[in-house]
């Protein structure tokens, strides 16, 4: 289980989108970003709807190996429908983790190189379209220079500029 608390990093430095939903839940689990105790969680702190839903907050031990299955089940048991990879909700979805992501590396205060090595794992994780390849050039690990970031094209990427960066933090 990951120590940083996705989905309040996903709350905090992306207000824009509103409150975290299903949506984000099930493409966060599908990028490895939320583990079941997490989601679990969520489930709980925000209130338990219909039976898939307690199912899914009852699961421990050996019946974790069905948690993607049951976590599926208790969003469409809610809203209706699973988001799935290529369709626009999940493009959406998609987009928010990107940003919530690439807003709490910038806030870490990382080295030029350090922040270049960390939106590239961002991309490498969140199956994220070619539309950051410009953010950062690539370091191979045979290279002497190291990562850099194309600062102007990140903040671009996130619709702010450099002061209100700062204000995200």
């Amino acid at each position: 289980m990951s120590l940083v608390p996705w989905l309040t990093v996903l709350a905090r430095r992306t207000p824009e989108y509103g409150e975290v939903g299903w949506l984000e839940v099930v493409a966060g689990y599908d990028f490895s970003l939320l583990a079941p105790a997490e989601i679990q969680h969520w489930l709980r702190m925000r209130g338990v709807r219909g039976e898939a839903g307690a199912a899914l907050v009852g699961l421990a031990g050996e019946a974790l190996l069905d948690f993607g299955l049951r976590l599926w089940e208790a969003c469409a048991e809610e809203t209706g429908t699973v988001p799935r990879p290529g369709a626009r909700a999940w493009s959406i979805a998609q987009d928010r983790w990107r940003k919530a992501m690439l807003r709490e590396c910038l806030a870490a205060d990382l080295t030029e190189s350090a922040l270049a090595g960390a939106i590239e794992g961002i991309y490498d994780q969140v199956g994220c379209p070619e539309d950051m390849l410009d953010l950062w050039s690539y370091r191979a690990p045979w290279q002497e220079a190291l990562g850099r970031v194309h600062f102007d094209a990140l903040y671009g990427f996130l619709g702010d500029d450099r002061a209100a960066m700062g204000a995200v933090a």
